[in-house]
This record gives structure tokens, C-alpha cells and sequence, in this order.
């Protein structure tokens, strides 16, 4: 006789596999630069230094302005959202912040001791000074709460002095994030360089915590589970270092491997530290290491693994490698190098060098400048591709101030290693399908599909809705015989079940009449704008984009063809005034409104 109750917990545990899914699709970077929030309000010139988000839970990723926001980051930074992506709170590892980005309910002060206050500033929030020296994740077996793992830093000597950890509640049921429970010190005495990274348990719940030791021999495992946060390995397998100490490190989206680059400038070099991780077991083994060249002092040493597992990128701030993993001895081959783009004239200060890794929802990477307040982001687009192919993009996004802040996050999208010995709560992989699209600079009707899904897909089936047969390539090229509006279904599977996303895809129109128009989604970011300005065009793919910029007097003054997804339009050489926009595809108008140029 079937059981009823073994039915409910069957859909009770994919019901909650299904929905936990964006915790990390809310980035709130930026930072008010002392300003007062008046004074922001009174004066636009400061939208320049203004704190904004990067929102995955639109597809092109969106920029928004968030203008309460009283944080101010400074390289330590950790966010979580609730499973549907709505933002619930983040830290930079002295205080806590809830959803509308106030302290949260306890949250003012986190590891407060006389280091905490040697960062306070009367007009901003500063946070600490270390690459990935907070996290954020779901306390496993507690659906109210997030636990929280940062370190403490001396800002005098610029050292970090301690580790602690603590838990907030409210997650899931709507409440305000409230820090319960705070300024749990870690029970070794930890001098580590950041490097908090974390990674599922092959159990599909629990959490392996890793911190490293400041010269990077020591590595220290932790296991989050239910009953708490408990030590389990201490093994000395990394590779000495020395002096100033300035990397990350990363595990690979399948969390088999683990990852480290911890450069030093005495002498100038970098190493990297490649090792398999045991889900299971939560050891590391197979050391690999490898060293490269640093031609001066610089921050923003970083790894980070492309979605495959193929490929792990490594970077110093002028240098960017491509790391083979799947050949004997990891050969490594430079892909790119630093173009001397600046933000502003000043050269000491504003360089768009390389910097410090995150790893988006959309399967994009993404780079942020490791020189003090440079104002662009790099981005990788397709980072299972081999040397260009990987589409590294310099300065490729304008966004205010930011002092190489970039969020701290494990991979969500990971479940359970099925048939492993800890594969024990039932958890199953079932697979969750999504993908994005870009179409071809040259071809408007030739489009490239990235598959995005994740809880171990093996087979994948596309519907391109136009009458052709379906495709099982995982991310396809498909060319459509006309205009349009299609949906596109993508189905992937496993041997426990499947899962079918569909999107309307439109591209291009007849008319200015043709209802098609309607669905395109513009927008731009800065807006007032001093250079560069963004524009984003989603959920229509022209044929024939253009934006035209004209002046007061009906004059134009810009006219460039853009494309579906992100445009940088270069406005730095025009006066300061007000100038009206319009995005175009062909004759017909697709919107139209204003900016300001100071």
C-alpha cells in the first residue's frame, strides 16, 4: 500500500529545492562616500558615488539606484537574499544591514571591540578592508535564520586579528532581519587573509566552511550542520608565503575543487594552490601549485572556476590566465591584458586593473577594479569557452564608485552528490531548467543560447517554437527564418525527473503599431551620467538598434548602433545639459526620455 505521508515529504523536499534557487540575485554594492542622505538628495552630482544594485532577477541584469542605503564596503562584503531573490540582508563585517539596507535589530555593531572603532566615520558605515572576510548563508535545519562567519581587522597595522560568527533571524517569514545572537569567537587563535569560502556537504544541506592561515600553509575546515559550527580538519598542505597578502580563493560549481591565489610583493610573485575537495568528507588532497610573476605591488590577486570545471581563471591586476584543468600539469596561457583604461585622468587612483572575482546567477563572470575608487567592472560572458572565445570584456560596465567590493558567495545552485556515502536525507537532484540569450551583432535572427540549469541536468531538449525539430546540444546556436515573437522552451532531465522553462522571445518588428514594440524593457544607468551610460535593452531583440542623443535644440549629437542586452555609450565629450534619448530599431521608435549630463 503507498504511503500518503512519504508523497508529501517527497514534494515537500523538491518544493523547497525548487524555490532556493536566487539566494545571491541582489549584489548591493556601492557607496555613499560620507555623504549625508539629504545631501544626496539635495545635490544629483553625487548619483556619481551613489550605492546601487546589480539585480539578477531581471535577464539582462539590471543597475538600480538604492538611495538609502547608508553601508559604505570597503573589499569585505556578503549578501543573502530570500529564495524567490527578494534582497534580505548583507554585511561588511562591522554591522549588519537589513532589506531597506538600515542596520538590522541588533545588527549596528558585529564584532565590536577597539579595532571596530578605530573604522567609525560620523557620515558613513565603513566596512573592513578584506577580500572575502565575511560570509552569509541558510542555517541548515533552520528556515528562520542566516548564519554569518567574518573576521576583524586592525586599522592601524591593516591585519586581520580574529574570526567570529553569529545568526540572524527573520529569514523566510517576512520579518526584519534581528541578529540574535553575535561576536562568537572562533576557538583557535586565527590570524588568517580573508579567504572565507564555503561549499554544500554532499548531504545537500549542510556547509563546509574553509579558512586559510595568513601565510598560507594551514587550511582549517569547518562543518555548519544543524547542532552548530564545528572544526573537522586542520591540514597543512598549502605552499609558504610571506609579506602582503592579497587573493581569494574558490571552489568549482560542482565543489569538487578548491582553489587559492595569495600574492605577496616581497618578492613579486603570486601562488596558486589548486586541490580536489571531498564533499563528503570535507578534506582536501592533490596539491597543485603554481607561481606567477607580479610586476609590482598591486591588489586584486583572484581565482574563480568557469561553470564547467574546465577552466580556472587567475589574475594579478595586469594579467589575466586561463588555467586547464582537464590536461596533465594545469597548462595556464595569458587571455588578456590590462588595456590602461582609466576611469578618471588620475592615474594612481582610478585604473581599471584587474581585481576580484563573483561569479553571477546568469553565468556571466564578473571583475571589479582592484585600484582604490575606479568606476567600471570587467565582465566574462561565456567562461566555458577557451582563451577569446571566453569573451573577457574590460571596463565593459560604468558603475559608481566602488572600492573593490564584490559579494562573497557559495554556490546555491548545488544539491546533494547523489550515491555518495553521505548522500543521506533523501535530497535527490531534480533538475531546474533556465537558460539566456544573446543575438548575433550581424544577424538579429541568429540567436546564442547559454544554458544556465543546474541540479545535475544530463539531458537537455529545446523547443525554439518556430516548427523546427528540437535540439539536445546544451547551449545552442539557433537562426529563426523571420520576425517574430516564439516562445522557446528548454527541457533538462535527469534519472529523477525534469523540468521545462519557456520565454517569449521577440525579435524584431513590422510597425511602430506592431504590439511587439511594447514588450521591450530600456533602460538606462547613470542618469545624471558624466562619461559612460549603459543601456539595457531586454525582452526584444532588434533588428536594426540605435540610440540617438539629441541635443536642447533638437540637434543630434550621439547616433550608435546597440543590440539586445548592456550598451556603453560613450557621452564624456558633450557639455553639461539636458539631453533627450531615443532607442530606435530601424524607423520605428521603441522609447524615448531624457538624461542629464554634468
Amino acid at each position: 500500500m503507498n504511503c500518503p505521508c512519504k508523497i508529501l515529504i517527497f514534494l515537500m523536499l523538491l518544493s523547497n529545492q525548487v524555490i532556493s534557487q536566487k539566494e545571491d540575485y541582489v549584489w548591493p554594492l556601492g557607496s555613499p562616500s560620507g555623504s549625508s542622505i539629504d545631501q544626496m538628495k539635495a545635490d544629483s552630482v553625487l548619483k556619481l558615488y551613489w550605492p546601487f544594485d546589480f539585480n539578477f532577477n531581471e535577464d539582462p541584469m539590471k543597475l538600480e539606484y538604492k538611495l538609502n542605503r547608508i553601508s559604505d564596503p570597503n573589499g569585505t562584503f556578503s549578501s543573502v537574499c530570500t529564495p524567490d531573490g527578494q534582497l534580505f540582508c548583507y554585511s561588511h563585517g562591522r554591522s549588519v544591514f537589513d532589506a531597506n539596507s538600515q542596520f538590522a535589530i541588533n545588527g549596528d555593531t558585529i564584532g565590536y571591540d577597539i579595532y571596530w572603532s578605530l573604522w567609525y566615520h560620523p557620515k558613513a558605515n565603513f566596512g573592513y578592508r578584506i577580500p572575502q572576510g565575511v560570509i552569509m548563508l541558510p542555517f541548515p535545519g533552520k528556515s528562520d535564520s542566516i548564519f554569518y562567519m567574518a573576521m576583524k581587522q586592525d586599522h592601524i597595522q591593516d591585519v586581520q586579528t580574529g574570526v567570529y560568527w553569529g545568526i540572524i533571524t527573520g529569514y523566510k517569514n517576512g520579518s526584519r532581519a534581528n541578529v540574535v545572537n553575535k561576536d562568537n569567537v572562533i576557538d583557535h587563535k586565527f590570524l588568517g587573509n580573508g579567504m572565507i569560502k564555503a561549499v554544500r556537504h554532499a548531504n545537500g544541506r549542510d556547509w563546509w566552511i574553509i579558512l586559510i592561515s595568513g601565510d598560507n600553509t594551514t587550511y582549517y575546515t569547518y562543518l555548519l550542520d544543524p547542532s552548530g559550527l564545528t572544526l573537522q580538519h586542520t591540514q597543512s598542505i598549502g605552499k609558504a608565503q610571506s609579506g602582503f597578502n592579497s587573493g581569494n580563493a574558490a571552489f568549482s560549481y560542482d565543489g569538487s575543487k578548491y582553489a587559492v591565489i595569495d600574492g605577496r610583493y616581497i618578492p613579486q610573485q603570486a601562488v596558486i594552490s589548486i586541490y580536489d575537495f571531498d564533499r563528503c568528507s570535507g578534506r582536501l588532497s592533490n596539491p597543485h601549485h603554481k607561481e606567477i610573476y607580479i610586476p609590482k605591488f598591486a591588489l586584486g590577486q583572484s581565482v574563480v572556476f568557469s561553470p564547467n570545471g574546465k577552466y580556472l581563471y587567475a589574475n594579478h591586476d595586469t594579467l589575466l590566465y586561463q588555467i586547464d584543468l582537464t590536461k596533465s600539469g594545469f597548462p595556464m596561457k595569458e587571455i588578456a591584458v590590462y588595456d590602461g583604461f582609466q576611469s578618471f585622468p588620475d592615474p594612481s587612483f582610478y585604473q581599471t586593473v584587474f581585481g576580484f572575482w563573483a561569479e553571477g546567477p546568469d553565468g556571466r563572470h564578473y571583475n571589479v577594479s582592484g585600484a582604490g575608487t575606479a568606476r567600471h567592472m570587467h565582465v566574462m560572458d561565456f567562461p566555458n569557452e577557451e582563451g577569446d572565445a571566453s569573451s573577457f570584456r574590460q571596463h565593459a560596465i560604468r558603475i559608481p564608485k566602488i572600492a573593490w567590493t564584490i559579494p562573497n558567495f557559495p554556490h546555491y545552485r548545488l544539491g546533494p552528490l547523489d550515491g555518495s556515502p553521505c548522500d543521506t536525507l533523501g535530497l535527490d537532484n531534480h533538475p531546474i531548467a533556465k537558460y539566456r540569450y544573446e543575438a548575433d551583432s550581424t544577424d538579429h535572427l541568429r540567436l546564442r543560447f547559454t544554458d544556465l540549469s543546474y541540479f545535475r541536468p544530463e539531458t537537455w531538449s529545446w523547443d525554439f517554437g518556430d516548427g523546427s525539430p528540437r535540439v539536445s546540444t546544451q547551449s545552442p546556436y539557433h537562426t529563426f527564418a523571420r520576425n517574430g515573437t516564439y516562445r522557446v522552451c528548454l527541457t533538462v532531465s535527469n534519472e529523477n525527473s525534469s523540468n521545462t522553462s519557456c520565454r517569449t522571445i521577440t525579435l524584431g518588428t513590422s510597425s511602430s503599431d506592431d504590439e511587439s514594440i511594447s514588450r521591450a524593457d530600456v533602460s538606462l544607468f547613470p542618469n545624471p551620467v558624466q562619461d559612460y551610460l549603459l543601456i539595457t535593452i531586454g525582452e526584444y531583440v532588434p533588428a536594426f538598434g540605435q540610440v540617438m542623443i539629441y541635443d536642447v535644440t533638437g540637434r543630434p549629437v550621439i547616433t550608435q548602433r546597440i543590440y539586445y542586452g548592456q550598451n556603453s555609450v560613450d557621452m564624456s565629450t558633450l557639455p553639461a545639459g539636458m539631453y533627450v534619448w531615443k532607442v530606435m530599431d530601424g524607423e520605428y521608435e521603441i522609447k524615448e526620455g531624457k538624461v542629464v549630463k554634468m
